[in-house]
């Protein structure tokens, strides 16, 4: 087993276990001494953070570590409830607010793009948006609720689309392009589609891709059972894949507004499937004769010119 192919796993369960560790020692403390609403809160804070870490790694470590790291998150939740009950009860009493009226849609009538943001007297945090369940679209930014948060974006669930997330074509910016900041892109269930991404600070989570193309920007990148996806990339740290066939890697292209010290780092990904050190047979660096040189950013396309052009941008094709 090559140490390369495991670093990943090393690096996080040292950082994750410590970062624990040290919450649950602040958790013991909390228990031996008169705890507040503001300390569990922070407590339930930091675990909510620790939980989001975990999850985002998901794919990338060993099935049996991320059982157990699981566990230990849902004891520490334990530990926390039972630090609620030892909170004094307010010595007043308070008419309970009206009931929520009877026009807040049901779980069943929410529209596959949901805007969630932090509940009043939370911790503020970033916003929560999704796309989801679409077909033979050609999707902007306007498909999104106008938010100047940053926001953790979920694609999925989408089959023969075009996904178009970069700022105005003409050069100028409107004040949607510059509103929707996204922090970090988690992908899922994507067929035969086209994703035309910006350059993001954080992280970018790919699972169950077939036949796509992907575009995008970003400080980590992580695909997971997926195949056939042409990846024009642009990273600081090394990609990784897993379970994953027919991978192609290219640089962000140039004509879509990347600088020129944002090389992408697509000559080392590192590949969980292949701990050999022979190359894995998995991925590929894209031929520049193979690369697509004219993307589709201009005016939105009717339906018919979407399967067009899909026709000409997915791999194989």
């Amino acid at each position: 087993m090559s140490d390369p192919a495991w670093s990943f796993s090393q690096t996080f369960t040292a950082q994750f276990q410590a970062s624990r560790t040290e919450l649950e020692s602040r958790v013991d403390l909390a228990k031996s001494s008169k705890i507040t609403a503001d300390a569990l809160q922070t407590l339930s804070s930091d675990l909510a953070k620790l939980t989001k870490t975990l999850s985002d790694a998901t794919g990338s470590l060993p099935s049996y570590d991320q059982r157990q790291y699981e566990l230990q998150l849902k004891g520490l939740q334990k530990s926390l409830e039972e630090l609620r009950t030892l909170i004094p009860k307010s010595k007043f009493a308070f008419k309970r607010k009206d009931p929520v009226p009877s026009t807040v849609a049901s779980p069943s009538s929410v529209q596959p793009i949901v805007l969630e943001t932090s509940q009043p007297g939370s911790t503020p945090t970033s916003t929560n948006l999704t796309l989801s369940s679409r077909s033979l679209q050609y999707l902007t930014m306007t498909s999104f609720p106008d938010t100047s948060e940053m926001s953790d974006l979920t694609i999925s669930d989408l089959n023969n689309c075009i996904v178009n997330l970069l700022p105005d074509a003409s050069g100028g910016h409107s004040s949607r392009d510059s509103s929707l900041k996204i922090s970090a892109l988690h992908i899922r269930n994507l067929t035969d589609t086209v994703l035309l991404l910006p350059i993001i600070q954080g992280s970018v989570l790919l699972h169950d891709l077939s036949r796509c193309v992907v575009v995008v920007g970003c400080h980590q990148f992580r695909m997971h059972n997926s195949t056939s996806v042409d990846v024009y990339l642009s990273i600081s740290s090394t990609p990784i894949i897993e379970h994953c066939s027919q991978i192609r890697f290219a640089s962000y292209p140039a004509s879509l507004g990347i600088s020129e010290d944002s090389s992408p780092n697509v000559l080392s990904i590192q590949d969980f499937s292949h701990i050999k050190s022979t190359p894995s047979p998995n991925w590929s660096m894209l031929p520049s004769e193979t690369q697509i040189s004219k993307w589709p950013i201009g005016s939105a396309p009717e339906k018919e010119e979407v399967a067009g052009l899909l026709s000409v941008l997915l791999p194989g094709s």
